[in-house]
């Protein structure tokens, strides 16, 4: 499916992102993985980077080399980290990193965000968001939300509901060119699933869970990240796609139903 073609994947050394990038190089990509953490093996190239400063996103962007045909932006921080890392990693870093390897990613190439379902209602602060986004320097933007404890004490939601303004943005900006598309999961069975309980809270989580049947799998994630990248999702551009197991769904429902009552 994707043989010839060269793919980056950020976060690849765990999780979602090492699933993401044993699935395209499975499909016949040749996949270069960026992590600040070293995988102890790696089919493809594999960069050694920290994506929480400017720098580490420019020295990463530097190490890619030559033409490429999509990047899945997989890397992300939870938000027991402090807000300042969780916005630099997952936004400011996603967003910069983006930029940077844009001019490389050929012609009907893709860029697929990771986002989130805790994102659900990130239209409603579109304003704040297209501020934070659009700001260059990262230690402005960051100053500018310091005072705000919706977005200090709530930095995972935030982040994520960057990443959904992000998404459109990147697409709008480079129609006819390639694709850019995120995917919003629900509870993954992933080794920050516990952060995600501290951080949501426990009952939250494992109650959603135990709804559901199970968390979801890493593999669940990846196969929606690379049929994005596919040709077969040639006309989904600027769009999220929620992989929750109808989470969000039930969740609506029962909404609906307990005014309707």
């Amino acid at each position: 499916m994707f043989a010839g073609q060269r793919i980056v994947v950020t976060g690849a050394a765990s999780g979602i992102g090492a699933a993401a990038a044993a699935a395209f190089s499975a499909s016949g990509a040749e996949v270069i993985g960026v992590d600040r953490n070293q995988p102890e093996s790696f089919n493809g190239q594999f960069i050694r980077a920290d994506l929480s400063s400017p720098q580490g996103v420019s020295a990463a962007a530097g190490q890619v080399r030559g033409t490429i045909h999509g990047l899945a932006n997989i890397a992300g921080v939870p938000g027991t980290a402090p807000f300042e890392l969780v916005l630099g990693v997952n936004v400011l870093g996603l967003r910069d990193l983006s930029e940077a390897l844009l001019p490389q990613i050929a012609d009907g190439g893709f860029i697929t965000n990771l986002a989130s379902s805790v994102a659900a209602g990130w239209a409603e602060r579109k304003p704040q968001l297209a501020s934070f986004v659009s700001t260059a320097d990262w230690a402005e933007a960051l100053a500018a939300v310091q005072g705000d404890p919706e977005v200090t004490q709530n930095s995972y939601r935030f982040s994520k509901e960057a990443v959904r303004l992000l998404t459109e943005l990147q697409a709008s900006r480079n129609l006819g060119r390639i694709r850019v598309n995120s995917v919003s999961p629900g509870p993954v069975e992933t080794p920050i699933l516990a952060d995600f309980k501290k951080d949501h809270g426990v009952d939250k989580v494992e109650g959603a869970v135990a709804l559901l049947g199970r968390a979801g799998s890493v593999q669940d994630i990846a196969a929606v990240v690379t049929f994005l990248a596919s040709a077969q999702a040639g006309w989904i551009n600027g769009t999220d796609i929620r992989v929750d197991g109808g989470l969000a769904a039930h969740r609506g429902s029962q909404q609906l139903l307990a005014v309707s009552s």
